[in-house]
């Protein structure tokens, strides 16, 4: 299960995280273990063409999240966009966002590889 950040106590600790960026996404993650469920955000802006394809993407985002679910290490993350994401395919989606996660330390590399997806 995974919730949103929705609080400024959220946002303020997102503030204080660490961002790790790679060609198309861009993440700030805080660790938290005192939460019982990681919490996320999405931030896409209008570079990202039209809100069709914005939702499409935080859509596959979410969807990505939910599969490796247990795998997060509980506390909050700020996912971004930049404008060449919408032309990705869920596989390429879910592969840059691993690679992120690993980097931040937010994600047991042994219990996801990027390639278990299937496009869509």
């Amino acid at each position: 299960m995974i919730d949103s950040c929705r609080s400024g106590a959220d946002f303020a600790a997102l503030r204080r995280g660490r961002r790790f960026e790679s060609e198309l996404l861009w993440l700030r993650f805080a660790a938290d273990h005192s939460l019982a469920t990681p919490r996320v955000a999405f931030a896409l802006s209008r570079r990202v063409r039209t809100a069709v394809l914005r939702n499409r993407v935080r859509r596959r985002l979410r969807a990505i999240l939910r599969e490796m679910g247990l795998d997060l290490v509980p506390g909050r993350y700020l996912i971004g966009a930049r404008q060449a994401v919408s032309a990705l395919t869920y596989r390429g989606l879910r592969a840059d966002l691993v690679q992120l996660l690993v980097a931040a330390e937010a994600l047991n590399a042994a219990s996801v590889t990027p390639d278990t997806s299937v496009d869509a």
